[in-house]
């Protein structure tokens, strides 16, 4: 393959293209494979807790084969809290504290070890890092007002489980993907360059971002309903500190560096990114949150996008061109990303079966979306590592 091809586009008809949704749940239960939780015991070294003060977890399944040296590591997503109330809400359940956590996950889509289900990472180490840290594994502060206490340590948890797992194997890597989904996609955003500071220098590392494009959208209101819970959530857990130095220094407003489309023209390691232009939570909470339409006159809408009205449509059809116009910086100058953009009404594709790699998946040139690395002239080999 051609390293200086151009980054491949692709998008799907808004009408002909139709996808599971994504809370479609396997029907290949037999398949799935369930996958014991590790604390990370010494994280409290670092000072790395989940919001509650609980330890960092993550879930290992290891490689096997051809396999062995190579590694995934998913992010998990779950949204965020950008305040305090928000926040010890959260710290009393599974999004905050491992205590809620369930101690086996499953293992589907991207992280399943069936040959046949995910041909391409199957015998790859396979590691899911658990959320509990409510801003994308990215803060780093603490709040304490003698009656209430939490813990804002999103980016002492990513190193706190990095450095568990670089004895485990990770530290000989061969090949690693950093990758994740939703507010986990937007991690994958802000910690893929920092991965590659762990490995050694001939270690292949790339990055995938499955519904981690959050865009800097107005909502139907003309409001930046989105840039404000970003802003606020970065002053919260202390994240402007650990945003790329290239782009907060360059952005008039450094907290935009949070937001993928400032930031993935500084990331260095080849990226690719999936999303769906039509993201189901994008719609929900960026262009139509609850606050911007009091009286629900896009409820039905909401529920069913059949129920959509000629001019909610094209508001949609709106969204999806400004989707298309943020990435295309991206699409015009990288030599060594890609990107799967559909047009499904979706949120997260790689972690579902159905929207991974089965019959009815979304497909490009008759391939599954999780074969997108080919179809994209961007196969894993034939990607170098960042400088």
């Amino acid at each position: 393959m051609n390293q200086n091809m151009p980054t491949q586009l692709v998008i799907g008809c808004f009408i002909a293209l139709s996808c599971a949704p994504w809370w479609v749940y396997s029907q290949n239960g037999d398949n799935r494979t369930l996958v014991n939780m590790t604390l990370v015991r010494n994280a409290s070294v670092l000072g790395a807790y989940c919001l509650d003060g609980s330890l960092p977890a993550y879930h290992l399944d290891r490689g096997f084969g051809a396999g062995a040296r190579n590694w995934l590591l998913q992010f998990e997503g779950g949204g965020w809290c950008n305040d305090i109330p928000s926040c010890l809400e959260r710290a009393k359940t599974h999004r905050g504290s491992t205590r809620f956590m369930n101690k086996l996950e499953v293992f589907s889509g991207i992280l399943s070890n069936n040959a046949s289900l995910n041909p391409d990472f199957y015998n790859w180490n396979r590691v899911k890092l658990r959320y509990c840290d409510g801003a994308s594994f990215a803060g780093d502060a603490k709040f304490d007002n003698g009656t209430s206490l939490l813990y804002f340590r999103g980016q002492r948890i990513w190193r706190a489980i990095i450095q568990d797992l670089l004895p485990k194997g990770l530290g000989q890597a061969r090949k690693a993907l950093l990758s994740g989904c939703s507010a986990g996609g937007l991690a994958s955003f802000l910690h893929c360059d920092n991965l590659t500071n762990y490995l050694p220098k001939n270690t292949s590392v790339k990055c995938l971002s499955d519904a981690g494009f959050f865009l800097d959208e107005r909502d139907i209101s003309l409001n930046h309903s989105m840039r404000s819970f970003y802003e606020s959530l970065i002053s919260l857990h202390g994240v402007e500190q650990n945003l790329d130095k290239s782009c907060t220094g360059f952005r008039y407003y450094p907290a935009q560096c949070f937001f993928p489309q400032y930031a993935l023209k500084y990331i260095r390691t080849p990226f690719f990114v999936l999303n769906s232009a039509y993201d189901v939570y994008q719609f929900h909470h960026i262009l139509v949150p609850p606050s911007a339409d009091p009286k629900g006159h896009w409820y039905h809408c909401k529920l069913n996008p059949a129920a959509c009205n000629a001019a909610q449509i094209r508001i949609l059809q709106g969204f999806r061109k400004d989707m298309l116009l943020a990435l295309s910086f991206f699409y015009r100058h990288s030599r060594r990303g890609g990107m799967f953009i559909n047009s499904c009404f979706a949120h997260c594709q790689s972690e579902s079966q159905e929207t991974w790699f089965a019959a009815d998946s979304p497909r490009v040139n008759n391939k599954p979306s999780s074969r997108y690395w080919a179809v994209a002239n961007l196969p894993f080999d034939h990607l170098t590592r960042g400088s």
